[in-house]
């Protein structure tokens, strides 16, 4: 029974080195996917993977091909402070820094952070319409 627990000790550290290796390799600072708020129609307020990046300095929010967000009027990303599973749409903004309000609301896109910006002062990544104060989702920063 030891060998066996040792043994899989051995592969699940041995897989998180492979994941944190892979993730380290395409210079990834944090990944996720979005955790939608609300449904309309049986469809998510939005959905998809995500990851930052760092490039020359800059770092930036790479959206992935499975990126979906129901159209809003008002619709933008922000870095929270705040831990995801605790973002409303009263308190999305609440010490936020806005990224970019969003344009396309579905696939693939690149964004840059504003510069000088810590990630290590944030908890999640937040859509969110303001005008509205209706959270479209988010997704804790790891």
């Amino acid at each position: 029974m030891k060998q066996q627990l040792l043994t899989l000790s051995v592969v699940v550290l041995g897989t998180l080195a492979s994941a944190q290796a892979a993730a380290d390799s395409d210079n990834s600072l944090a990944t996720g996917s979005l955790q939608s708020a609300f449904s309309s129609w049986g469809k998510p307020s939005v959905e998809g993977d995500w990851k930052i990046v760092e490039q020359d300095g800059t770092h930036y929010i790479e959206l992935s091909e499975n990126f979906r967000a129901k159209k809003g009027p008002d619709v933008k990303i922000f870095l929270s402070p705040t831990p995801a599973a605790q973002v409303t749409g009263t308190n999305a903004v609440n010490g936020s820094v806005l990224v970019k309000q969003i344009d396309d609301f579905d696939g693939q896109a690149r964004i840059a952070l504003p510069a000088g910006t810590d990630l290590s002062q944030f908890q999640s990544l937040v859509f969110h319409c303001e005008a509205f104060s209706k959270l479209w989702g988010s997704s804790a920063l790891r």
